[in-house]
């Protein structure tokens, strides 16, 4: 009897230590996003506060938008909002506004939730609904804090309580700063009545400090993105730091894997 008890309490620890690996290997490696692109829409979040590297995203998202999609595909399956912040509110960057323009005005403009939030929840939640009742999925590209995403999915839960927030809105977030400064009640919702996921920190292959005058070189060059890319160098100086980290998001939402900054150069502007 004894020996079967020890048996027992052996296979038990082995089964618990496998779901634990197991476990720990999907948050190192999060499984692949099951992107629609026919049927399902990306919602781009942007804080600007005080992060200046935000501008330098909203370049490189367009670059790699306009460049594998139309442009009618894009204002079709496309959002991006501006001040998607939390704790940090009060350092919005309104010089952020010139790289928006310059990134978005060609292909159905963006929102501004810093001049209006109440408006921007408003119609991020009208676009949302709009895809989830056809039968597409959300995904959010959280390039800051989850506090209007949350406002976002509350409505939708309000308007429309059939639809399953936790299987049909994606919420990807790479960064612990932007988790850290996300209104405590807001994170803990996103995380809950979301399809959470989590990835790997972009900067680890998205960030140089310094800069690297090859990219710059191409990307101030190039005759579609140039002005998007000049814009963004003028809010935030590469010579400083070239910085897309947040793009690593939109990279895992299309499935292109991690495309490093000379292999983005060579495929992008090149």
């Amino acid at each position: 009897m004894k020996s079967l008890l020890w048996t027992a309490a052996f296979v038990l620890a082995l089964s618990a230590a496998a779901f634990a690996a197991k476990e720990a290997k999907e948050a190192a490696h999060p499984k692949e996003a099951d992107f629609d692109r026919e049927k399902d829409l990306i919602s781009l979040h942007y804080d600007h506060a005080p992060d200046r590297d935000d501008g330098q995203s909203a370049a490189a998202d367009i670059t790699i938008l306009a460049t594998e999609f139309e442009a009618n595909w894009i204002q079709r399956r496309v959002v991006a909002v501006s001040g998607a912040y939390g704790k940090n509110a009060r350092s919005f960057n309104s010089k952020s506004d010139a790289v928006m323009d310059a990134a978005f005005a060609d292909y159905g403009g963006w929102i501004a939730a810093h001049r209006d939030h109440e408006a921007a929840v408003e119609e991020l939640t009208k676009r949302w609904l709009a895809t989830l009742t056809a039968g597409g999925d959300v995904w959010v590209k959280e390039g800051g804090q989850s506090d209007i995403t949350a406002a976002v999915v509350k409505n939708i839960q309000r308007q429309a309580p059939e639809i399953d927030t936790k299987k049909r809105i994606h919420t990807v977030q790479h960064s612990n700063w932007n988790e850290n400064q996300t209104t405590d009640a807001a994170l803990a919702f996103a995380r809950r009545d979301t399809d959470y996921i989590r990835i790997k920190d972009g900067n680890a292959f998205l960030n140089i400090k310094g800069g690297n005058s090859a990219f710059e070189k191409a990307a101030a060059a190039h005759p579609k993105f140039g002005p998007a890319w000049k814009a963004a160098f003028a809010y935030y100086p590469p010579r400083h730091r070239l910085d897309f980290s947040d793009t690593c998001e939109l990279m895992h939402i299309l499935g292109l894997g991690k495309i490093g900054v000379d292999a983005f150069r060579k495929r992008y502007l090149e």
